[in-house]
């Protein structure tokens, strides 16, 4: 499509452009090219002409059209190309023993968005595809219990209730079996469905007052069918969007509204996703990037960041990229002294 020329022409253009967002002229260029300043000027009006550089307003600079990042990122942009400080801030980061899986994808999304200055997000496996590991019920006192929800991924939710009047502490261990033997070992998308058919079936056959456990069914596996996201930076987005920001402000803080986008742009094959044209109107002078990393045995989870169309991808590409396999290396540690001590409950 365009010459090995134009080609480094075009990268110079993204790379200056995303450090002062001044328009490049062909003089900016000339220690770079070994080609004459004509040759260069030739050459970027034939970039403009495919469309991937543009005037801006009367200046004889171009600078990159969202096609030209477009095609920056799929055949010029290279991962490995992050600076040395960079590795060692998402290194430091992320020293020291982590514990929880939260803490893990919230260290991730910190440290992506002070890198980047970008609003960043993380997403665990598809919750439809969690497996639910352990289910245990505490009394904490004559009337409070404590129900508390593992699932496959490490994850862990709990929901304290107040025991309904119908049921005695032999009901709760009733009910736990029953949530053992029907639901451990099962996926989000196939409880969902055995809460509707089987369960209320059995409840009659166990419990004097069904309407109760029922209930206690929906309060503490609601939660369970809400996939939980991980934000940092949320008001960077406000630093670099300037239209409609009331509709931008209402789609930043729903959590659920940013999952099926980020979902619906990741929904493929594909471990990276760089989306630059938005249907919605105020999304679309921005870009959306997510990077898919491993979670060991467990399937993937999303890293993403959304900017600005013009912002440096080399240096966001390079950094989810690094902080993408930094994850997935605490995840492998995480998941021997997870997997050990799951082994020894189960033992």
């Amino acid at each position: 499509m365009i010459t090995e020329r134009q080609r480094q022409i075009l990268n110079l253009i993204v790379s200056l452009y995303a450090k002062d967002h001044t328009p490049i002229g062909s003089k900016s260029l000339l220690d770079s090219i070994q080609a004459s300043s004509a040759t260069i000027r030739n050459d970027m009006k034939a970039l403009e002409n495919l469309g991937l550089i543009q005037k801006e307003h009367s200046s004889s600079g171009r600078v990159p059209s969202v096609s030209g990042y477009k095609y920056f990122v799929e055949n010029v942009i290279k991962l490995d190309q992050f600076s040395q400080n960079d590795l060692f801030k998402v290194m430091k980061a992320f020293d020291g023993e982590l514990y929880r899986l939260t803490d893990l994808f919230e260290t991730g999304a910190k440290i992506l968005s002070e890198l980047t200055g970008l609003t960043s997000f993380v997403l665990n496996v598809p919750q439809k595809d969690q497996e639910l590991v352990s289910f245990e019920m505490v009394m904490l006192d004559s009337h409070s219990v404590l129900a508390v929800i593992t699932l496959g991924t490490g994850e862990v939710r709990t929901n304290q209730f107040i025991l309904p009047k119908s049921m005695t502490e032999a009901d709760i261990g009733v009910f736990t079996n029953l949530v053992k033997e029907r639901m451990v070992g099962k996926k989000v998308i196939d409880i969902h469905y055995i809460l509707r058919t089987e369960i209320p079936q059995i409840v009659q056959r166990y419990f004097k007052v069904t309407s109760e456990v029922l209930g206690l069914f929906e309060s503490i596996f609601s939660d369970l069918f809400v996939e939980h996201l991980t934000v940092a930076g949320r008001k960077n987005i406000f630093d670099y969007a300037t239209d409609n920001l009331g509709e931008l402000y209402k789609l930043f803080s729903d959590d659920q509204r940013m999952l099926q986008e980020i979902r619906e742009l990741t929904n493929n094959d594909e471990m990276r996703a760089v989306k630059f044209e938005n249907d919605e109107k105020y999304m679309k002078n921005l870009t959306i990037i997510s990077q898919k990393f491993v979670i060991p045995y467990r399937g993937l989870g999303t890293l993403t960041v959304v900017g600005p169309v013009e912002m440096d991808y080399q240096r966001t590409l390079s950094t989810l990229d690094l902080v993408a396999k930094v994850i997935t290396m605490k995840l492998s540690d995480y998941y021997r002294y997870f997997d050990g001590n799951h082994y020894e409950i189960s033992k």
